[in-house]
Parts: C-alpha cells; structure tokens; sequence
C-alpha cells in the first residue's frame, strides 16, 4: 500500500515551490543550483500538490460505481430530482436513470442514494474495469436519502471467490473531524461520464433547512457535483469516505458552486441498520422542539438563543420520565453541545433505543441536567380533512387570523383528539402577524401569554391586555406542542 502525504511533508513541499518561484525568504533571488533543487523536490512524489490528488483518485475509484436504472414509464421517477427540482419529461417504453455508489463490502454491497434507485424496476451497476452486473435493493431510508444495493457475490467471482482486491470497499473517515476549508475530492459519474473525480473544499457543514431531507445536516462543498453525482463519494486527502455526494444548489440544472454531501457519520448507521436490520432505527425523546427567534427569546425573557427549545413533551415520553418540560432549553446532550434544534434532532437520532443519556437544560434562568433513556422513533403521522371556511364574525383583523370554539364538529373535521383544548385557527390572513408566526389553519392555541385558553373571547381579552406587545402562544399540531410569538 503506498505510503500518504504527511502535513509537514505538504508543507514543505508548498514552501519549497514558493520559494522556486519567488526567491528566497531573504528578499535574494535564488541561484541557478537553487532553482533547479527546489524544482527537483517540487517534482518528486509528493513533491507537487496535484501528485496528492492523484494519489487519492487512484486508490479511491476503484470502489466508486455507476449505477443504471430502467423504470418502466408508467412508473417513472425523475432520476435528478435533487437537482432540477421538476418532474422530468414523460416517454414512451422504459424511463432510465443514472447516478453512482460506493462499494462499502467486499460481499457486494454498494450504498447510494434512495433518489438514485427509487422507483427502479431494474438496476445495473457498472465496475471501474467496465464490468456490469445486476443489483438489487436491500433496504432503503428515505428521510436520510439512502440506500443499499447488491452485486450477487457469485456475480463477481474470479478463481472461485469474490476478487476484493479488484472490487475493494472503500475505507471510511470521521466527518464529524472535518474542518472549514479542507480540501475534499468527489467521485462519480457525472452525466454518465464514469471514474470522474472533481477538487474542492468544506465550505460549510451542518447544513439543514433545505427541505431536501428529513434528517439534514450536510457538508456542504464547492467540489463539482452533477445530475449523476448523486450516491457517490466525497473524500478527504487521505482517500477515506466522509460523505455521500446527495445533492447541488442551482438555477441552472448545473454545477453553480454549492453541493451537499450526507456525512459518513449518518450514512454509516444508516448502512449498519439497513444490511442487519432491513430497516433503520431511531432515538427518541418525545419532544417537539423549535429554534430561539427573537421574538419567541424576547417573549420568553431568554438572552442566550443557543439550544432547542421544548415546545411540547408526549406524554409517557423518554423526556417526560425524565422531568423534562415544555419551555425548557435543552443545551447539552452528555458532552455534546447543542446549538439548534436540528443538531439535537440528529444526534438523538443516531443513538440506539436504550441509552441513557444526560439532558442538560436551562429552565427559567438555571442550569439543570437530567437522565433519559432514548427510545425508539415510530415514523409516521396521520391526516386531516379539509378545513371549513372561516368565521368572519371572530375574525381578529388586527392579528391577522380568525379564531373558533372547539366543537365536536371541528374535532372531527380536523382529527383532533378529545384531550386537546384551546381555541382553534380557522383562517390566517396572508402577510398578517399570525401568517409571519408560522401558524396554519387547523392548528390550536392552547396557551396565551402563559394562560390555558378555552374561547375566542378569552384569547381577545389576553390580546387587549398585551396591546402591541408580543403573545407568547403555545400552539398544538399535528399531535404536538409548540411555541409561537405574535
């Protein structure tokens, strides 16, 4: 195996070509013996920044696939939906895709993204020496944008077993250790144009809110990536996987700069839970959290903004047990700081159901900390019907939504369960303060200004009293609590 690129050796390397080109750091010019020593080095193998790269491509491609998919049309998927964001044109026949994967075991297993093989009725996966063969899905993960796929071991045997050498996973890095401005290299079949690799740097990480995934929390990239990128590998310069090459940011269709990435961390639990399991476990507390916006830290009488606030605790929760309440701040999970909401969604996430964990928290002004033990997340939520019209004579103009009493009738139309209380949106005026606080017809104020609410009359009454001032609401949703400042 040949050697890697130190730091150092790097280093010197640079300087050495600096001062080739450029004198010596004595203001000198440098001799003619000078010159031609420092260009020596510069060439040696290590000695040219471009060597590194190519030393990485070369151990790396040769577990970096393509992948091809046939939908029959009927059933057809867009294959770079990640990147246009339109459907893509109807056919005739069989619709076709393209994208890439990474071989993650010598067994055949290749991980990819789920947009790459959704909908496929057939799969082929073409090796770095041409060879193709067919694939089938092991599992898959939507909310992350992962899964798994398999080349039959007796597919790729050569001398009676699977040739690893030929075909070998890729080794996996720590993307968590990954820092702003490190050089990472993206590998993939852009387009169909196989074993293509592209430079770039992190130019971010911990991106979410993108509305790409359910579970974001991305490195983001300036390395190219293209319709046909998606499921390949995003690689640091020692020629370990730190991501999975998911998706760009673009008017065009095209590279424009900004790409994202599914760090190694996630993909890797992901994979583990989909090759053992079939399918993927979570942690969880049973919380509902949201982020500290001004109004809601004014409101609440918070200075620090840091941390996920706890709009609603289930009950019979992970965090109920443990004591945790609605309006507490949740800063720290063990050792692990926790800046947002979507930090701490992810991290609780990845830990297996049963571990005990230590939840620190800031409740009215002091630090507390609690023990919970995770539980496991069911996916999934149930539907509403349509809305009735809204009420025009207790419409709050100067708020900007109109407001009703909880009948049986609207229980029913809107599936709210008869435990819930409070008064319920009938209608949101557009561009008005209740549509700028994010509330939606259907959902129920529950508190105003720290005060259950049970009547349209009792709300106004609060509202009268505040005057201009920000309410502080408690508003339920969809089977969960949150705050909201209007």
């Amino acid at each position: 195996m040949k050697s890697r690129p130190s730091a150092l050796l790097i280093f010197a390397s640079l300087v050495a070509f600096a001062l080739s080109a450029c004198g010596r750091d004595d203001g000198s010019a440098a001799s003619g013996d000078e010159k031609a020593s420092s260009t020596a080095a510069v060439s040696g193998k290590y000695g040219g920044f471009s060597q590194i790269f190519a030393d990485v491509a070369e151990r790396a491609l040769p577990s970096v696939v393509s992948i091809y998919t046939e939908r029959d049309a009927a059933a057809q998927v867009d294959p770079f939906q990640h990147f246009f964001g339109e459907p893509g044109e109807p056919g005739s026949g069989e619709e076709s895709g393209l994208g890439s994967g990474v071989i993650m075991d010598a067994d055949g297993y290749i991980l990819t993204n789920y947009h790459v093989i959704e909908g496929a009725d057939r799969i082929r996966v073409q090796y770095h020496d041409g060879r193709e063969f067919s694939a089938t899905v092991i599992g898959s993960d939507p909310p992350t944008d992962l899964a798994v796929i398999r080349v039959a071991p007796e597919d790729m045997k050569a001398g009676g077993k699977t040739d690893a050498s030929t075909y070998p996973p890729m080794p996996l890095g720590d993307s968590d250790k990954l820092r702003v401005g490190e050089w990472v290299i993206a590998a993939g079949s852009p387009y169909g144009l196989s074993q293509t690799v592209t430079t770039g740097i992190i130019s971010a990480k911990g991106r979410h809110n993108t509305g790409i995934n359910s579970y974001e929390n991305f490195l983001q990239t300036d390395a190219a990536i293209n319709p046909g990128n998606s499921g390949g590998a995003l690689l640091n310069l020692e020629g370990e996987l730190v991501g999975i090459n998911t998706a760009i940011f673009s008017r065009s269709g095209g590279y424009q700069g900004i790409g994202f990435a599914i760090p190694v961390t996630m993909a890797r639990k992901v994979y583990g839970d989909l090759i053992r399991d079939g399918e993927v476990t979570r942690g969880w507390l049973g919380v509902s959290i949201q982020p500290l916006d001004p109004a809601l830290a004014e409101a609440l009488g918070v200075t620090d903004r840091r941390g996920a606030l706890v709009g609603g605790v289930i009950s019979g929760s992970p965090a109920d047990k443990a004591g945790i309440r609605r309006g507490d701040v949740i800063t720290r999970i063990d050792e692990r700081e926790i800046p947002d909401p979507n930090t701490l969604l992810n991290l609780i996430a990845l830990l297996k159901p049963g571990t005990w964990v230590t939840v620190t928290l800031n409740r009215a002004g002091k630090s507390l900390t609690f023990k919970a033990r995770v539980a496991k997340r069911q996916e999934g939520g149930e539907s509403r019907s349509a809305a009735p019209a809204p009420q025009d004579d207790e419409r709050l103009s100067a708020l900007g939504l109109s407001l009703g009493s909880l009948t049986a009738g609207l229980r029913r139309d809107y599936g709210l369960d008869p435990k819930v209380s409070g008064v319920i949106v009938l209608g949101i005026a557009p561009g008005g303060r209740a549509d700028k606080a994010g509330l939606f017809e259907g959902d129920v104020i529950v508190e105003a200004n720290r005060v259950k609410v049970r009547s349209p009359e009792e709300f106004l009454k609060i509202a009268r009293k505040l005057g201009s001032a920000n309410i502080l609401l408690v508003v339920h949703r969809e089977g969960e609590t949150f705050y909201a400042a209007l």
